[in-house]
């Protein structure tokens, strides 16, 4: 791997989310360069003093202009290349909306389903079906997934156009990607059942019910979770957040 590419992999790699072979490859690339075992150790080192420090007030900005100013002052002792990779990463989370942002992007559901959507984005990903009709993208999940599949109807009228879907994984769960196209924007739709929400312990704690679906920005994109009747609804895309919230909504009346 080279270093562009083993950067992409922080986060999930300090989190223990890849599998053993990536895992080897990005330990053996940071045994041999000094710059990006550097960028790993400022980003290790400012969650764990920006967290510390919004112990006691995670949510205001304030508590987070203050966790910020001490990991920088923290990091004035370091060599220089350090401290670079700390502006670094601050950067980073002022650009996906401070702690608020940065935590949401943390998560572990929404960071591996941002994480597919961005492969789609760059051609890294292809469908296994191709078609405009929901009963075609339901009729591929059967057999493949432990619970039903179905796309609403309603989303063509909205201006949601459905493109097609196909078997992913998310954190070594097996989940339905669904992509529909809002004026040539892709939106990527994760569908998963109530059982596999174990394996995302973060997203456990903070989805929103149907009711109250919850969105977040991280930098142009925007992420809407939900519960539904079935499962976890979780939609991404470079569009207004009352678009996605249709989308869940939509997709959790069809649970219902």
């Amino acid at each position: 791997m080279q270093c562009d590419e083993i950067r992409r992999w922080i986060s999930p790699y300090l989190d223990s989310e890849l599998d053993p072979h990536t895992n080897f490859e990005i330990a053996q690339h940071l045994d041999g360069c000094a710059a990006c075992r550097q960028a790993f150790e400022a980003e290790q080192q400012l969650e764990t003093s920006v967290a510390a420090s919004l112990s006691s007030d995670p949510q205001t900005e304030a508590a987070w202009d203050q966790a910020v100013h001490r990991a920088i002052a923290g990091s004035r002792s370091r060599p220089r290349r350090w401290q670079l990779a700390v502006a670094a990463v601050v950067l980073f989370v002022g650009l996906v909306g401070g702690w608020r942002g940065w935590t949401m992007a943390r998560q572990d559901l929404v960071r591996s389903a941002l994480r597919n959507h961005q492969e789609y984005l760059a051609n890294r990903m292809t469908l296994d079906v191709q078609s405009g009709a929901p009963q075609t993208a339901e009729a591929f999940f059967v057999n493949k997934l432990p619970f039903p599949v179905r796309c609403p109807r309603n989303l063509t009228d909205q201006g949601i156009r459905l493109i097609g879907a196909r078997l992913c994984h998310l954190n070594h769960v097996p989940v339905a990607y669904i992509l529909y196209h809002v004026d040539s924007r892709p939106i990527s739709v994760f569908l998963l059942d109530a059982d596999s929400l174990g394996q995302f312990r973060q997203a456990a704690e903070t989805l929103g019910h149907p009711d109250a679906p919850r969105g977040y920005r991280v930098g142009r994109s925007v992420i809407v979770t939900a519960r539904s009747a079935l499962g976890v609804i979780c939609a991404v895309g470079e569009v207004p957040q009352a678009t996605l919230e249709r989308i869940v909504d939509s997709y959790a009346s069809e649970s219902t």
